[in-house]
C-alpha cells in the first residue's frame, strides 16, 4: 500500500507541474561551473567522489587560484559553495578552487566511509577504523598531484576543512603532514575516540620538531557534550604549552550551539578567518 501511495502522490505531482508548464521529463539540477568525477585510489584501494568547482571566470584566468579540500564532500560541497559566496558578496575575498572529498555517500547512509578514512588508530568496536593513514596518502600523492596538474593552483596556498571526525582527521594531517595544506581549519574534532589516540600523534610528532608550520583553526561549540568540549581543551591548552615555532592559531567556543547547529557557523568562521583576514 506504501509504494502505491508513493507512486501516485508522484504522478499527481508530475500532473500538477506538467499543468504549469513544467516538463514531464525531469533533468537532475547541477551546480554551475562543477564537475562531479569517481577517483580510484591505488594507495587506499578505496573509490571516492570528487566534487570540483571552478571560480567564475576561471578559463579565462592568467592567474593561479588557491584550493579548499573539504572533507565529507558528499554533504559539504554545496555548504562550502554557499558560504564561499557570502564571504565573496561581503569582503570580496578571491574565490579558491573547491575540491570536495565523498566517501560513499551521504553522513549516517550505508554506504559512506567516514569512520573508516577519517580515524587514525584501529578501534575493535568500530569496524573498518584506522584508515586515516590510507586516506592522507591518497591525498597527498594522489588527489594532489591530480589537481596541481590539471588545474591552475597555487600549490603554496591549500587549505584543508574537516567537521566532527572529519576534524580528528584534519588534526591528524596537522601532526603528520603540517606543511601539505598552508590552512588546516578543524571543526569540533571529535578528539576523544579511541580513548584520545591522537593525542599520541602529537606527542610523537613533538618528539622530533619543534616546528610545525601551518594556520590552525580550532573550534568548540559552547553547548558540546563534555566528550567533546574537554578534549578540545586538552588540545589548544597543549598547543599553548609546547609554544611551536611558526603556528598561526586560533580557537574559539561558539556559545549557545550544540555539536550539530554549530556546524554551519563553524564553517563560515573558519573560511572567513582563512579567506577574509586572520
Amino acid at each position: 500500500m506504501k509504494v502505491l501511495k508513493l507512486i501516485s502522490t508522484t504522478l499527481l505531482l508530475s500532473c500538477m507541474l506538467c499543468g504549469y508548464g513544467f516538463a514531464q521529463q525531469a533533468r537532475l539540477v547541477t551546480i554551475p561551473n562543477s564537475n562531479h568525477l569517481q577517483m580510484h585510489s591505488k594507495l587506499a584501494g578505496n573509490q571516492y567522489d570528487i566534487y570540483i568547482h571552478y571560480p567564475a571566470g576561471y578559463d579565462t584566468a592568467k592567474r593561479k587560484f588557491p584550493v579548499l579540500y573539504v572533507v565529507d564532500g558528499d554533504n559539504d560541497f554545496s555548504p562550502s559553495l554557499e558560504y564561499l559566496g557570502l564571504l565573496m558578496a561581503e569582503y570580496h575575498i578571491p574565490e579558491p578552487i573547491l575540491v570536495a572529498i565523498g566517501d560513499g555517500g551521504l553522513i549516517g547512509t550505508p554506504g559512506n566511509k567516514r569512520n573508516r578514512d577519517f580515524t587514525p588508530t584501529k578501534n575493535p568496536a568500530i569496524p573498518e577504523s584506522g584508515g586515516a593513514p590510507a586516506f592522507l596518502a591518497f591525498i597527498e600523492k594522489e588527489l594532489i598531484p591530480t589537481i596541481d596538474a590539471g588545474l591552475k593552483t597555487d600549490t603554496a596556498n591549500r587549505t584543508l576543512y574537516g567537521y566532527s571526525m572529519g576534524g580528528l582527521f584534519a588534526t591528524y594531517a596537522l601532526f603528520t603532514q603540517p606543511t601539505l595544506f598552508k590552512n588546516i581549519l578543524i571543526g569540533s574534532p571529535a578528539l576523544g575516540y579511541d580513548n584520545g589516540s591522537i593525542f599520541g600523534v602529537e606527542k610523537s610528532y613533538f618528539g622530533k620538531h619543534k616546528s610545525l608550520p601551518a594556520n590552525v583553526f580550532i573550534e568548540v561549540g559552547g553547548l558540546e557534550a563534555p566528550g567533546q568540549v574537554v578534549p578540545n581543551k586538552q588540545l589548544v591548552a597543549l598547543l599553548d604549552e609546547r609554544n611551536y615555532q611558526k603556528l598561526v592559531f586560533k580557537h574559539i567556543i561558539i556559545d549557545d550551539v550544540t555539536h550539530l547547529s554549530g556546524k554551519p557557523v563553524t564553517m563560515l568562521k573558519a573560511l572567513q578567518w582563512v579567506y577574509a583576514g586572520k
